[in-house]
């Protein structure tokens, strides 16, 4: 399958982040006529709509988002490789891949005393999840849950259990189950894990547990 020019979706991923063409004219340094255009080009590439535009304001549709992330964590990749290929010396910057919540929770506040350990290290974090493939990304590390299969000559450390179950409001039932896309059957596992059955309730979804 052939794939949209890379300048549009480069120019996609500015625009998105802060949902706004004019914003991701000045950072690009072009018209936003030229944001615009490379936009609607891959928009019409794909046949579908990323953006909802309405009173000169742009909206993420469900699929922009879902392109989003995938732009962000590409062109997230190549900043990394790019800028650990130009530093000097190399081996000065360890790039770590690791998943958001474990970054935000766990691994971000140990940092200070890991960098005042090691002042001759750079450290290049990128937050990511699921597969890794260490080469194409420049990754030195990364830091994942144990749910997909990895090569096993990987060298690879358990740092600890995870343990997870449901939990609601005071004096609330928990009619409403929350489910999230990044672990679409955490559910069904815990239920067949806790030998528990849980009725099938109203239901809201998001994209991230720490949504």
């Amino acid at each position: 399958m052939k794939l949209p020019p890379l300048n549009a979706f480069h120019y996609f991923d500015i625009a998105a982040r802060g949902e706004s063409f004019v914003r991701a004219a000045e950072q690009l340094h072009v018209t936003h006529g030229a944001v615009s255009r490379q936009v609607r080009l891959l928009e019409e590439s794909l046949g579908v709509a990323l953006f909802e535009r309405r009173n000169r304001a742009v909206f993420l549709t469900a699929a922009g988002r879902e392109l989003h992330d995938t732009t962000q964590a590409l062109f997230g990749q190549l900043e990394a490789t790019v800028q650990r290929l130009q530093q000097q010396p190399a081996d000065t910057v360890l790039v770590v891949s690791c998943e958001p919540t474990i970054a935000m929770r766990w691994l971000i506040p140990r940092l200070p005393r890991w960098q005042a350990a090691h002042p001759d290290l750079q450290l290049h974090l990128v937050a990511a999840g699921g597969p890794v493939d260490f080469a194409r990304g420049g990754i030195d590390l990364a830091l994942r849950r144990d749910d997909f299969q990895w090569d096993r000559q990987l060298h690879s450390l358990k740092i600890c259990d995870e343990w997870i179950g449901p939990v609601c409001a005071p004096g609330h039932p928990g009619r409403r189950l929350l489910h999230s896309a990044t672990r679409p059957d955490a559910w069904a596992t815990w239920q067949r894990l806790g030998g528990q059955a849980i009725g099938q309730g109203e239901r809201s979804d998001f994209e991230h547990f720490y949504l």
